[in-house]
């Protein structure tokens, strides 16, 4: 007798992740903006950056939270190249 594949609900509220999600876009967008030889510790700092571009990676790869972004969100984030 084969054994069902229960079903997975997934009832997270994905829009309420847009906001943090564009905290983390400011972080990453002011770091890359310091040009390397004007960084200082106050400016930038490499584990935030790639904590926060991680952070985008993996909500993008998230069918969900993508589908609740504005296409101009949308826009911005993949802009980053992540």
């Amino acid at each position: 007798m084969a054994e069902e594949t229960p079903e997975v609900v997934d009832d997270r509220d994905y829009a309420a992740d847009v906001a943090p999600a564009f905290n983390s876009y400011d972080i990453v967008v002011a770091m890359r903006a310091v040009a390397v030889d004007d960084r200082t510790e106050e400016n930038y700092d490499a584990d935030t950056l790639h904590r926060n571009e991680g952070h985008l990676r993996i909500k993008m790869a998230i069918p969900a939270f993508v589908a609740e972004l504005s296409s101009e969100q949308k826009t911005q984030i993949e802009a980053l190249s992540l």
